[in-house]
């Protein structure tokens, strides 16, 4: 995914304002892998990253069975791209398959029906809500 991202990126001169991350709730828990995947396995959840040079928003499923991650992201509000990526996890971190098949992998905090993907260093990655 963030490979079909960064393409699009580096090929779009008009770039629409990435959006600003919005804090990390107070009252998020920190999830177990389980917890993680008993929330959110199967279930499309609308999607807004944070942490990349462009504003993407998708609708995504997380499929722990199949080992992926799919649906439909939109890159600066025009560019429509299909995702389908590989995921795994390391402890209790969800892990996306990256650029050059790098793993990326993110601690879970869930609150109400978000899910927050935070990177080692406490930076917002993405901001996930299950469709209802």
């Amino acid at each position: 995914m963030r490979k079909i991202i960064l393409i699009l990126s580096i090929l779009t001169l008009g770039f629409a304002p990435v959006a600003a991350a919005e804090d990390l709730p107070a009252t998020a828990k920190k999830a177990t892998l389980d917890e993680f995947k008993a929330f959110a396995d199967k279930k499309p959840v609308n999607v807004v990253i944070y942490d990349m040079d462009v504003q993407i928003t998708a609708t995504l499923t997380w499929d722990w069975k199949k080992h992926q991650v799919s649906g439909n992201a939109v890159v600066n509000g025009k560019h429509k791209i299909k995702v389908k990526t590989k995921i795994s996890s390391d402890g209790d971190k969800a892990c996306t398959e990256g650029d050059d098949n790098k793993i990326i992998c993110h601690n879970i905090y869930i609150e109400g029906n978000r899910f927050y993907e935070v990177r080692d260093d406490g930076v917002l990655h993405a901001t996930s809500t299950l469709v209802q």
